[in-house]
């Protein structure tokens, strides 16, 4: 079992264990769960720091009923789409390409259900960390996992915490691969809520994420209508554009008769390649980096048509022409200065 693999959320300094919890340099304190001192689950949320739907959130798992209504919902969705639910959370995880011995964050763990399917690929080297915004989940997880015989990861090799998704207490590139599967449409900041799992993933690495949203086709239909009726959030679209820029090999599916998106990508330490210098041919020229960076002021329609015309008769681009008259003028400037 690693000494203290948490770093604190804010500032990512490394933090120190004591009996009551964890500490930073500056003093910070995150305490243990006292209903689970012995497995030492740190509690990195300050509740006054929630706002908007993370608090809301917190609240709704508050409830005594919480477990049940959370787990009667599961029974209720695999029904309605006939799916049985441990092949699909297996086919999910299949995703994440995973290998014995790696290092694998769950956000948003609610039961753990997930986690009894990580953990086979894992084996009994690999590490399982896991983490929920309700303290509640969090130890129903921890209670129910005990309680799964042939469990392979076992509560040596998991960490739990009760923490933010969008500010999560793991260094940069410390995990092999990140998986999140219900929920993030709940977040009030998903952006970094898929920021962060890009950031603690090392380069390589898979990251799979899903929530409720009905495929574009047929918000329309009354199929979709039916079903964003039965549950506002299936009008969510899927969060591709708040994907980091380096990212790579993303895919997006839906699955659960089409109401759910799946999205999964490859972690990257750039963005994709694209050389912006190759120079075009032709009667504009220029490159990719001269027409983004090199706009200037416009002109009057008539002397851009001069312009063109002057370049064809000199037989160069416009781009090209452009540069020399303006780059003449200026040297022609600085002589008179001279």
């Amino acid at each position: 079992m690693l000494k203290n693999p948490y770093c604190c959320p804010l500032s990512k300094e490394n933090l120190r264990m004591v009996d009551t919890g964890l500490v930073g340099v500056n003093g910070t304190h995150y305490p243990f769960l006292k209903a689970e001192s012995e497995n030492k689950i740190p509690v990195f949320i300050d509740e006054k720091m929630l706002t908007g739907k993370d608090k809301i959130s917190q609240v709704m798992y508050k409830k005594d009923n919480a477990e049940t209504v959370y787990e009667n919902f599961l029974a209720w969705l695999f029904d309605t789409f006939k799916q049985d639910e441990i092949s699909f959370r297996n086919a999910l995880v299949e995703k994440l390409n995973l290998k014995e011995g790696d290092r694998v964050l769950v956000t948003g763990c609610g039961l753990g259900d997930d986690i009894k399917c990580i953990s086979p690929r894992i084996g009994s080297t690999g590490e399982l960390f896991a983490q929920d915004i309700s303290d509640l989940m969090v130890v129903a997880t921890a209670r129910r996992l005990t309680e799964v015989d042939d469990f392979q990861v076992k509560m040596n090799n998991l960490y739990l915490s009760v923490s933010n998704a969008s500010m999560l207490p793991y260094q940069d590139s410390f995990f092999d691969a990140a998986y999140h599967f219900g929920g993030i449409n709940l977040f009030s900041d998903i952006k970094s809520a898929i920021h962060e799992m890009e950031r603690v993933v090392k380069v390589g690495g898979k990251v799979v994420i899903g929530d409720e949203g009905v495929a574009p086709w047929l918000k329309e239909k009354e199929y979709g209508k039916v079903a964003i009726c039965n549950n506002k959030l299936w009008a969510l679209d899927a969060p591709l554009s708040l994907l980091p820029e380096t990212v790579s090999n993303v895919h997006l599916t839906w699955v659960l008769g089409n109401c759910f998106y799946i999205i999964d990508f490859e972690v990257s330490d750039s963005p994709p390649l694209m050389d912006i210098d190759v120079p075009h041919k032709g009667s504009r020229g220029g490159s990719m980096r001269k027409r983004y960076f090199g706009q200037l002021e416009g002109i009057d329609p008539d002397i851009k048509e001069k312009v063109w015309l002057a370049a064809s008769t000199a037989e160069t681009s416009a781009s090209a022409w452009v540069e020399q008259i303006i780059s003449k003028t200026i040297a022609d400037g600085e002589s008179i200065k001279k």
